[in-house]
């Protein structure tokens, strides 16, 4: 709130007079110090009845911080200069809600809080006023002044449900990056980095923003090291994608971790545009071209381990929205054991990729984990003795003694003319990234029919449908019953928090939900994550992945050859062993893995 503002409604309720208020904006701002803490100096007005007139003002409750002592761990949630800027203490974090403390809730912006004090997704802010000189010693005892060349340090977070604080002290530091080298070569925190981009904005006024991209801009210290940041801290927390998302108001940072987006601070709108450029340039873009999709790759060294990064822009209202996935090659699971297949259908799985010959495929959306699978199955197969060759779009992992080749459509090497050229390099085993045509399922299933075994994914819900799919873009049913030997669907779900799961048996409720009853779901062990600084308050760490197993037996074929529907498909199957998802969620969640909560977000009734 403007102080003249502020001075007028203390003149108004009685509390200061006229000539009161202009000695103590005379004293403001002879001692840069805030207005109120002008009047409490010049004992205009005693702080405690200020600061329960402010609560009662803006709606909130007061804080008498000599009882209710701030927490020390909880000063690294703030960078020192925001905090001193706004005059804002957090003291308490209780379960998910930060408590913090202000002289002036007029002056506490809940936009600018949120954007500056760095919690998990799902922790909420309380704010509380408290008396000036108890605001004033806090915050010199928390954020002292700083030598010069001192860094901040500032990092942290709320790491538990009770309270508890990790303050950033771990072994290994945050990194910045070397402009030219993109080596991490020191500490820095995001509020700091938000702190400086402000500081060095060149326009006119907080509305301005800048309408066409700059080479110079996008060039500058401070974008280069909050784009570098910002990809540094997501491999710290085991991100899978990053977005970056234009606003009219600016640009909002997001994180996906086990599936889920969380927000993290933003930068200043007045960088919207240096900040998307930045990350075109180091994917090596065209940043002149904004009305048209784009595909590129940065390479980058994080942690003494390199990180491919894939990054998709494409053009949206308010300016270019960018997702990056991470492709981190150490942290690639390549035993099927570990992939969560159940002993049962593991040995179908098997089986099966063993064939001299036939066509197995993965179905599921974007991010259930088909890639890891297929790329799992090929290293477990893999044999020196035979030809290997995939077909990817793009490459993610580097597979040692295997022929990967990437396709490139401003070429013409789409699916279609890539496969045709494979076959003639005499092939044991193919894997196609995907199915999307007519054109590529057909050779596909050619080459099944011809000899090779043949990996490939598509985008369906379920198995059974997979069949509807193919015959659907113009494969005849005959030549689907005989080439395909194996179709799997699957799904990733949150696996619980190991350490902070509490015992949780379910509900009439949530048992209903699943349509379960008591009785089935007797013998169970379950669990929930109360929310913990190893799992960013989500009560969810990693992921389990659940797969639908159906191979296509001699009653599956006959049903393929008389073009039956999904039901047909489905019940034949589930005869002959096949368990849905929804019956293998279930189970994951009867074994403490996950949740009732995941089993509906990844599943629907009928699977």
């Amino acid at each position: 709130m403007e102080a003249r503002r502020l001075g007028q409604i203390l003149i108004a309720e009685g509390l200061v007079s006229d000539e009161q208020l202009e000695q103590a904006m005379a004293e403001s701002k002879t001692s840069s110090i805030s207005l109120l803490e002008a009047m409490t100096k010049l004992e205009i007005i005693e702080e405690t009845p200020l600061a329960n007139f402010l609560a009662h003002q803006f709606g909130m409750e007061t804080v008498d911080l000599s009882v209710d002592k701030p927490n020390p761990k909880l000063k690294s949630l703030i960078h020192p200069e925001t905090a001193h800027r706004l005059r804002i203490i957090p003291f308490i974090a209780d379960k998910n809600i930060l408590k913090l403390a202000v002289e002036n809730p007029g002056d506490a912006d809940a936009d600018e809080i949120k954007r500056s004090v760095r919690v998990p997704a799902g922790v909420t802010f309380q704010i509380f006023v408290a008396p000036i000189s108890q605001i004033t010693a806090t915050l010199a005892e928390f954020y002292p002044a700083k030598a010069p060349g001192q860094g901040s340090g500032a990092r942290g977070e709320i790491t538990s449900l009770g309270g508890a604080i990790d303050t950033g002290s771990s072994s290994e530091p945050q990194y910045k990056f070397n402009p030219a080298t993109q080596e991490p070569v020191a500490e820095l925190d995001p509020n700091a980095l938000i702190a400086e981009m402000n500081d060095s904005i060149q326009v006119g006024g907080a509305e301005a923003v800048a309408e066409e991209y700059s080479v110079a801009d996008a060039n500058t210290a401070p974008v280069i090291r909050l784009c570098n940041y910002i990809i540094s801290e997501a491999v710290n927390r085991r991100v899978s994608d990053i977005h970056i998302n234009p606003t009219a108001k600016g640009l909002t940072v997001r994180y996906r971790v086990d599936g889920a987006l969380s927000i993290m601070p933003s930068p200043p709108p007045q960088h919207k545009m240096a900040v998307i450029a930045r990350f075109k340039i180091m994917a090596k873009m065209n940043i002149t071209e904004r009305r048209k999709p784009q595909d590129g790759r940065i390479k980058i060294r994080v942690h003494e381990k390199v990180i491919d990064l894939r990054v998709s822009v494409i053009p949206q209202m308010d300016g270019e929205n960018i997702v990056m996935r991470i492709l981190d090659q150490s942290s690639l699971n390549l035993d099927l054991k570990k992939l969560g297949f159940e002993p049962a259908e593991l040995d179908k799985y098997n089986e099966c990729i063993r064939a001299p010959y036939g066509m197995i495929l993965h179905t599921g959306p974007t991010g259930s984990g088909k890639t890891t699978t297929l790329y799992s199955a090929l290293s477990t197969i893999f044999d020196p003795k035979k030809c290997f060759i995939t077909l990817e779009d793009p490459v993610e992992y580097e597979m040692p003694g295997i022929v990967q080749v990437q396709m490139d459509h401003d070429a013409g090497m789409d699916f279609g003319v890539a496969l045709r050229s494979a076959l003639r390099q005499d092939p044991n085993i193919m894997m196609v990234g995907e199915i999307r045509d007519k054109e590529t399922a057909s050779i596909a299933i050619s080459a099944a029919l011809t000899g090779h075994l043949l990996f490939s994914t598509l985008h369906t819900n379920d198995a059974p449908s997979t069949i509807t799919r193919f015959i659907d873009i113009g494969i005849e049913p005959v030549y689907v019953a005989t080439a395909v030997r194996l179709i799997v669907a699957q799904r990733l779900m949150r696996r619980v928090c190991q350490e902070c799961k509490q015992p949780a048996p379910p509900s009439e409720e949530e048992l209903k939900s699943i349509d379960l009853t008591m009785k089935e779901a007797e013998g169970g062990t379950f669990f929930k994550g109360t929310g913990c600084s190893k799992c960013n308050l989500t009560g969810y760490k990693g992921r389990v992945a659940c797969y639908e197993i159906m191979p296509i037996t001699q009653e599956l074929q006959d049903l393929i050859y008389s073009r039956a529907d999904n039901n047909h498909y489905r019940s034949c199957a589930e005869e002959q062993g096949m368990r849905s998802l929804r019956t293998l969620a279930i189970s994951k969640w009867m074994a403490g893995m996950s949740t009732v909560e995941e089993i509906k977000r990844v599943t629907l009734g009928g699977d």
